[in-house]
């Protein structure tokens, strides 16, 4: 499979989820002791799944949202494997980061679980993608502002609509504190980060 890149990915949202093959080959694609969820074919599943689809419908990626007590939300993201480093994994956070505001939320969090074998690697893309905890937490959380606009330019309360990717545009005019090239959460431990090197 020829995975597209982010501006090709479709974002839909399963109203009663269910474990299935796609959801098995991508969720099976994460190396042992990443995820690890196992589920019987056809199972319930909590919380809200989302699949990002490429042009021709193949699903590439998932992201799950549970929201918790005291405003916040849990998530997760799993892509393909022959899919990583494509951008799947910015386009499917920077969906989860928009549903949670679109809802309110103030928190969205992701645990980086001490058994993965990419542990510090996906903990300095969750870092570089604005996400905070310590240098060993492996609960990483950011901020969601529900009066922002999400990445389709609607406002966060808008009617959720698939759409195109604002990545490029966004890396180019985001600025919000008037200090140039590289705004907050863009840089780590004091050095700038460029985020296409981080590409999960």
């Amino acid at each position: 499979m020829t995975p597209a890149s982010p501006p090709d990915l479709t974002w839909h949202h399963e109203p009663s989820p269910t474990w299935d093959a796609d959801k098995q080959r991508v969720v099976g694609s994460a190396p042992p002791g990443a995820l690890d969820l196992t589920y019987a074919d056809g199972s319930a599943l909590p919380g809200d799944w989302w699949s990002a689809r490429t042009s021709d419908g193949a699903v590439v990626g998932y992201g799950w949202l549970d929201a918790t007590w005291g405003g916040d939300a849990e998530i997760l993201l799993a892509v393909d494997a022959d899919a990583q480093r494509r951008g799947v994994g910015s386009f499917v956070i920077s969906r989860l980061e928009d549903e949670a505001a679109r809802r309110g939320l103030n928190y969205v969090y992701n645990t980086v679980r001490e058994s993965h074998p990419q542990r510090d690697d996906l903990h300095d893309w969750l870092a570089v993608r604005g996400y905070r905890g310590g240098s060993s937490d492996t609960t990483l959380r950011k901020r969601v502002d529900a009066h922002q606009e999400d990445r389709s330019g609607r406002a966060a309360g808008s009617a959720a609509q698939p759409g195109p990717s604002r990545f490029a545009s966004e890396a180019a005019s985001y600025d919000p504190a008037g200090e140039g090239e590289r705004a907050p959460g863009h840089e780590e431990s004091g050095g700038y980060v460029d985020v296409d090197d981080h590409r999960y």
